[in-house]
């Protein structure tokens, strides 16, 4: 199954679209660098998303775009 997720934010700039994806990372694009986020919103689902056997990417392009790609359950 595969999930298209967007927003009307800022974007990830390119150089942030692998460590957004560490813990405790939060992109160059976050509203205030030392906001609420702890940076392990993403890790997480990441980190959910494989060990089902799938992934979350994030897309090219001006806004935040992710892909999330699961298996198919039953399938």
């Amino acid at each position: 199954m595969l999930y298209d997720i967007s927003d009307d934010g800022a974007g990830v700039p390119e150089g942030d679209r692998d460590s957004i994806f560490e813990p405790g990372v939060r992109g160059s694009g976050a509203a205030e660098p030392c906001g609420d986020g702890a940076g392990l919103g993403l890790a997480l689902a990441r980190r959910m998303a494989r060990a089902a056997g799938g992934d979350i990417t994030v897309e090219a392009g001006g806004v935040g775009h992710f892909r999330v790609r699961l298996p198919a359950v039953g399938a």
